[in-house]
């Protein structure tokens, strides 16, 4: 029984130990986090909005004109999705200003939500 109190006072005084590094580590790593983000910071990235999308047969395309008017998929009040380098990352809302366009972003997309959508399609 001695030699089990033993083991326990030990696992406790270097769970105790570890909880001190775990505490001082997060510092270290955002430290070193930020430091090799910096190197990123110049990495040019293909931001896409995309406020929707249809699919025509040939014949429809080459009868395209000037004044032509495309159906897309979505109405004019819902989310448009801001892609970055292909993935979806966010939605947000479309903006016109003095006859520049514009993005709100609404809502960030993580990682779970991604793998939600790809299911549903």
């Amino acid at each position: 029984m001695a030699a089990w109190q033993e083991a326990l006072k030990e696992q406790e005084s270097s769970s105790s130990e570890d909880k001190k590094e775990e505490e001082s580590q997060p510092e270290q790593e955002e430290k070193s986090c930020e430091g090799k983000f910096e190197l990123l910071k110049d990495v040019p990235l293909e931001v896409m909005v995309e406020i929707g999308s249809t699919k025509l047969p040939l014949e429809e395309i080459l009868n395209l004109h000037a004044n032509s008017v495309i159906e897309l998929d979505r109405l004019i009040d819902e989310p448009v999705d801001i892609k970055i380098n292909g993935k979806l990352v966010a939605k947000g809302k479309l903006y016109m200003v003095n006859d520049s366009y514009g993005v709100e972003i609404t809502q960030i997309i993580t990682p779970e939500e991604r793998l939600k959508l790809i299911e549903e399609e």
